[in-house]
């Protein structure tokens, strides 16, 4: 009988890993909608708010190869142990300079660039350890509740940012960052994986590993497809994030709980649309679902730049996050069915650092654009180009590589043979 959806969560270290990830991931995204604030506020200018945002997603780009590279090598549990001790200090510290008064918009962009070397690392190690938990038959459906609870922290944490804001200042939601590393942590002490006692062959040298992994990706093109996927809605469509306390700030004129929904509402609707994408993955091609999900994502993009009430940027942004859970799920799942397991972690990296590579440079060409033209038309263009990028995948054929997932996920399910 084929899995069922939450079948993973039956797995005792898989379901209290997802939890404390719930938890950790939360207080992350509270910081993440936090950093643009605090910059805005110093400087009231939404280039800045690019910059700031580029030092502080540009170090994913430029980590995340060693990160994948050790996730090879060293046990992963061990790794993300001190990854998240780590990443409590900087948030300690994101804490200090604000409460102090001391912030400036070059302090606060250091300390982002370096928790972004931190979540470099992290990042593949992280995604590298899910596959450790399940067995292969549930490895689709972890895959899509890894990303589920990824996505509702991207809720739950940008609201209570707001939240915490409007009651006691943005100092205080970094303090609460620092704190939510500590469910990881023990989590990680307790639970056991396969990378603490496997062995592992002879380690080649950190390029020679890199240079394997580049070439296994590049002679498999459905992890081609997803890094061209994942870099086109990096780029155009997911530095809106970024400019969301700009929209809430200048446009709407929200505080509180009401700019809390506004940065949440993304995470909100990933939520939302979960339970359907959990049902459909195993049914439906995944050429056809990444094309319609990046579709509805740039068009929900543009939507945020055109409507003028907040209610409807609110509805907008909850398809926004609903198409991204659809496209991250997608590409992950992909992934981790196609990968070969001596290279997961290294190919993770190189895939973490398209998206990573993208984002910035994006951040930084939508603060520039907004800067000259405006903020609304730069989001209305962003959002039309990544729909205009979509259609030319699709109609070449550019996604249809992925059938080959489409088989691996339906043999480890147990409704095909294998070939």
């Amino acid at each position: 009988m084929p899995p069922r959806p939450l079948d993973a969560l039956r797995r005792r270290d898989f379901r209290w890993f997802w939890l404390a990830s719930l938890v950790s991931n939360t207080g992350g995204w509270m910081q993440n909608a936090t950093i643009p604030y605090v910059v805005f506020q110093l400087t009231g200018r939404p280039g800045e708010v690019g910059l700031a945002g580029f030092f502080q997603y540009v170090p994913f780009m430029l980590m995340g190869v060693f990160g994948g590279a050790l996730a090879d090598r060293f046990p992963r549990r061990l790794l993300l142990l001190w990854a998240q001790v780590l990443q409590a200090l900087v948030a300690l510290a994101l804490w200090w300079v604000v409460a102090s008064g001391s912030a400036t918009t070059a302090s606060v962009a250091g300390l982002a660039f370096v928790a972004g070397l931190l979540g470099g690392l992290q990042t593949p190690v992280w995604q590298a350890l899910v596959a450790e938990l399940v067995p292969r038959d549930l490895l689709l459906g972890a895959v899509t509740l890894n990303s589920t609870q990824f996505n509702a922290s991207r809720a739950l944490g940008p609201f209570l940012a707001g939240v915490v804001i409007a009651l006691w200042g943005p100092a205080d939601a970094f303090l609460l960052n620092a704190v939510s590393f500590a469910a990881v942590v023990v989590v990680l002490a307790v639970i056991r994986v396969h990378s603490d006692a496997r062995v592992r062959p002879e380690r080649m040298a950190l390029w020679s590993g890199v240079g394997e992994a580049a070439r296994h990706l590049l002679a498999t093109p459905a992890l081609v497809a997803c890094c061209v996927a994942i870099a086109a809605v990096a780029g155009l469509g997911s530095p809106l994030f970024s400019y969301l306390p700009v929209y809430g700030a200048k446009e709407y004129s929200v505080t509180g709980w009401q700019l809390g929904l506004l940065l949440g509402a993304g995470g909100i609707g990933a939520v939302v649309f979960a339970p359907a994408l959990l049902n459909l993955q195993h049914r439906v091609r995944r050429a056809a679902l990444l094309g319609g999900s990046m579709a509805t994502y740039g068009a929900a993009v543009a939507a945020v730049g055109v409507v003028r009430s907040y209610p409807a940027a609110v509805v907008a942004l909850l398809f926004f996050g609903g198409a991204y859970l659809s496209i991250a799920a997608t590409l992950n799942s992909t992934i981790q069915l196609v990968v070969r397991e001596d290279l997961r972690g290294t190919v993770i990296a190189l895939y973490v650092m398209c998206l990573t590579g993208a984002l910035p440079v994006g951040l930084f060409l939508w603060g520039a654009a907004a800067d000259t033209f405006g903020l609304r038309p730069t989001t209305v263009g962003a959002g039309l180009l990544l729909v205009a990028a979509t259609t030319v995948f699709v109609a070449t054929g550019r996604f249809r590589v992925m059938a080959v997932a489409d088989r691996a996920r339906d043999v480890a399910a147990g409704t095909r043979p294998p070939d």
